[in-house]
C-alpha cells in the first residue's frame, strides 16, 4: 500500500492518495477519505445490492475484530479470506481491533494481551492469537494489535500502561509481519496511544516513527460509542495537533469514533486523513435523518439532524431533505418514514441508512472539494454553525 500528498505541512488539511493494493491494484482512494463501516463485514441494515446503489463508487471497509471473532474458525476452515468469506471482495478492507459505534468496556488488559468483547463476550487476544487471524482474514490494512483504553479521565498509571503494552504488542505483530509471505505486502497501522497526556504520546511517537508502518492510527482519545459525537473539539484539539506535529508527512493518519462532522473538520484541519462512517450509522439507531448538507428548508437550516419520530413528520409529505439525490429521498416521504419508526418495520431504519450514508459520503466529497478550490475555512464554519449546541457541550467517556 503507498500513500502520496503533496502537502509538506505537518498540521493542515491536505489531499493524498492511498492506492498500491496488492490484491486490487487499480483501486485507488482520494483523502481525507471516509471508511464505510461494517458490522461483521456487511454494512448495516443494507443488503449488498442496496449498498451498491447508495454508491457505485470504489470503498474502503471498516471491519472490527469485535464484530467478527466469532467468524474465525469458520473462515480457518475454508482457508479463505474474510473478504471473500462475507462476499465483498470486490471492496477494500481495512481490520481494526474495537467497534467505534459501541462503547469498549473498559479494564481487562493483561500483560501483554488484550481483551475484545463480541456478542457473547469477552476473548483475550494476545499478539500471536491476533496475527493468526490476521493471517486467516487477509485484510488489505489493518491495525497493530493495541491498548487504546484511555480517555479523558485516565490516570497517568493507566496511560503508561498503555502506552507500554502497546509498544510489545506492536513489536510481537511487525515481527510476525515481516517474517510472513502473506503478510509482507499489506498494510500495517501502527497505534499513537498516551490519552491526553502530551509526554507519554511523544514516547509512543519516537517508537513509531522509524517502523516500516503504512500508517498511523491516533488512539487511546475515547472508549467508543455514541457518546464520541459529543466530545468537543477543544477537548482534544491540544493533543491531535501536538500528535500529529510530531508524526511524519508521508504517512496517512487515521481516527476511529463517531465524531460528529464538526470535529471531522477541525481533525482534517489538523491533517487527519482517514475516519469511519460510524457516526451515521449511530445517527440512524437513533431513528436520525442526517440535514447538515441541506440547504432548501431556510426553517430547519440550523438543524444537523431531525428525529423522524416527531410528530410533525406524520403529515410531512416532502422528502428528508428536497435536493438529496439518494434512494430514500427520491422515493419516499418524511411521512411514510415516520410511519415505517412507529410500526416498528424494518424499512425504516434501511431508509435512514441509505440516506445516511449517501449524506455521508456527499459531505466527504465536499471537503475535498473545498481543500482543493481553497473555501474549505468558509465550508467548515458553515458547518460549525449547525454544531454549535452539540460542541458546547463536551462530554465525558
Amino acid at each position: 500500500m503507498k500513500f502520496f500528498t503533496d502537502s509538506v505541512a505537518r498540521c493542515a488539511a491536505r489531499i493524498g492518495t492511498l492506492n498500491g493494493f496488492e490484491r486490487l491494484p487499480n483501486v485507488s482512494f482520494e483523502t481525507p477519505l471516509l471508511l464505510i463501516y461494517t458490522k461483521g463485514g456487511s454494512v448495516p441494515h443494507l443488503t449488498k445490492d442496496i449498498f451498491k446503489n447508495v454508491t457505485m463508487e470504489e470503498q474502503l471497509l471498516s471491519v472490527s475484530l469485535s464484530s467478527t471473532i466469532l467468524m474465525k474458525d469458520v473462515i480457518k476452515e475454508l482457508d479463505t479470506s474474510f473478504a471473500d468469506f462475507v462476499s465483498m471482495k470486490e471492496y477494500i478492507n481495512l481490520l481494526s481491533i474495537h467497534d467505534p459505534a459501541y462503547t469498549t468496556n473498559s479494564g481487562f488488559q493483561q500483560l501483554d494481551s488484550i481483551s475484545v468483547w463480541s456478542r457473547t463476550g469477552r476473548t483475550v487476544v494476545s499478539a500471536s492469537k491476533y496475527m493468526e487471524l490476521v493471517q486467516a482474514y487477509k485484510p488489505d490494512l489493518y491495525v497493530a494489535l493495541c491498548d487504546g483504553d484511555t480517555n479523558v479521565n485516565s490516570s497517568a498509571k493507566r496511560v503508561s500502561k498503555a502506552v507500554r503494552r502497546s509498544k510489545t504488542l506492536l513489536e510481537q505483530c511487525l515481527d510476525i509481519h515481516l517474517r510472513s509471505d502473506a503478510l509482507k505486502s499489506k498494510g500495517i497501522l501502527g497505534p499513537v496511544e498516551g490519552g491526553y497526556n502530551l509526554q507519554a504520546r511523544e514516547e509512543s511517537i519516537d517508537y513509531l516513527k522509524d517502523k516500516p508502518l503504512a500508517g498511523f492510527v491516533i488512539d487511546g482519545l475515547h472508549n467508543n460509542g455514541p457518546s464520541v459525537q459529543n466530545i468537543s473539539s477543544e477537548q482534544i484539539k491540544q493533543v491531535v495537533r501536538h500528535t500529529i506535529n510530531l508524526l511524519p508527512t508521508d504517512k496517512i493518519r487515521v481516527s476511529m469514533g463517531c465524531w460528529n462532522p464538526a470535529t471531522v473538520l477541525d481533525l482534517i484541519e489538523l491533517g487527519v486523513d482517514v475516519f469511519d462512517s460510524s457516526y451515521p450509522y449511530v445517527i440512524t439507531e437513533q431513528s436520525q435523518a442526517l440535514t447538515f448538507m441541506c440547504e432548501h428548508d431556510t426553517a430547519e437550516n440550523n438543524q444537523y439532524a431531525m428525529s423522524i419520530a416527531e410528530k410533525r413528520y406524520a403529515d410531512d409529505f416532502s422528502p428528508i431533505c428536497k435536493t438529496c439525490e439518494c434512494l430514500a429521498c427520491q422515493n419516499h416521504s418524511r411521512a411514510y418514514i415516520h410511519h415505517l419508526h412507529h410500526t416498528k418495520e424494518m424499512l425504516g431504519l434501511v431508509l435512514l441508512m441509505i440516506h445516511n450514508i449517501h449524506h455521508y459520503l456527499q459531505f466527504f466529497s465536499v471537503i475535498r472539494d473545498s481543500i482543493k478550490n481553497g473555501t474549505f475555512n468558509q465550508f467548515q464554519a458553515k458547518i460549525r454553525l449547525k454544531y454549535a449546541t452539540t460542541n458546547s457541550e463536551s462530554t465525558t467517556v
